[in-house]
């Protein structure tokens, strides 16, 4: 880790300002319970991936619909930038985790962020994609960045609580036990996911073959999105600067979110929705079944007759 200058070595167990202890990558040195290491492995996506997947594979080898699939793929991909995130963001994880087998930046990755992310960066990003075939405006897309903020934060939580991972130094925006930057880079993420999807698809769906160019979207669209909005809280918590200056540039990391998430807007939004969204509809529909979800937004959708015309074709959702 760079500092402005070179202090010399770094004294772990009495940092200078701007360090917490820094623990050994490969020897966190704490524990979970038996019940919070196999709780959290369910809650952080194991048991919505399990109870999705068939969902997935019905969807994609009985009525054609291959992209909840991919997304779901896409996201698991994803999984392999974790340790990266970890050791620019301080992260590290009880040791008796249940492993699984990845290692890497001196980081061994539990067997819960597989399925995370296929359930964060896949089957979240995909909801969001089909939520933008039905129409978001500017305000819509900030409303969805604020729900995927929202259910970050209430993922993370009680994993934190319990002691499988700690977040260690002096984290910017850190309420209890969680630093709330994350809110802002994974949701940025997630969206972008999404809106990368909603151009690449019309391109390949036609062609089983190019179809799993939907796989690295999600690495690629996580990638640039959580080093490009985390980067200055990234590069002011590696550096040896006071703790009041690394929160005041790990603020930029919270701006350029949401400038970011007004750009995708821009993209992907319309100047005016069909849909007559509002943020706990968004967010609840985010945990609804897909036929349920469908019944719900029917009810809340405008007649066609009624519409205010938009400067964007509509875009079947499958």
């Amino acid at each position: 880790m760079l500092g402005l200058d070179n202090p010399g070595p770094i004294d772990f167990e009495h940092p200078v300002p701007g360090y917490g202890k820094i623990l050994p990558a490969d020897s966190p040195h704490f524990v979970v319970s038996n019940f919070g290491s196999w709780f959290f492995l369910f809650w952080a996506g194991l048991l919505v991936v399990v109870i999705a997947l068939p969902w997935c594979i019905s969807q994609s080898l009985r009525k054609g619909i291959h992209l909840p699939l991919l997304t779901l793929l896409a996201g698991v991909v994803t999984s392999l930038g974790e340790p990266m995130l970890d050791l620019v963001g301080h992260l590290r994880w009880a040791e008796n985790l249940q492993a699984s087998g990845y290692h890497n930046f001196g980081i061994h990755v539990p067997l819960l962020i597989p399925p995370c992310y296929g359930l964060f960066m896949g089957l979240e990003a995909y909801w969001i994609w089909s939520m933008i075939q039905r129409g978001l405006t500017v305000r819509n897309f900030y409303m969805i960045f604020a729900a995927v903020g929202l259910s970050d934060a209430v993922m993370e939580l009680p994993g934190l609580g319990l002691g499988a991972y700690k977040y260690y130094g002096h984290q910017p925006f850190m309420f209890w036990k969680f630093p709330f930057y994350w809110s802002f880079t994974n949701a940025a993420s997630i969206m972008t996911v999404a809106v990368l999807i909603h151009f690449v698809w019309p391109l390949v769906k036609d062609d089983p073959t190019k179809r799993l160019l939907v796989i690295p979207c999600g690495i690629i669209a996580t990638t640039m999105a959580e080093f490009g909005c985390g980067f200055p809280v990234f590069l002011a918590m590696n550096t040896y600067l006071p703790v009041a200056l690394v929160w005041a540039i790990g603020s930029l990391t919270l701006i350029i979110a949401l400038v970011w998430c007004r750009a995708l807007a821009e993209l992907a939004g319309r100047k005016d929705a069909q849909v007559e969204w509002t943020f706990l509809g968004l967010f609840k529909s985010r945990f609804m079944l897909p036929a349920y979800r469908d019944a719900y937004i029917q009810g809340i959708t405008r007649p066609v007759a009624q519409a205010a015309p938009t400067d964007k074709p509509a875009v079947p959702v499958g």
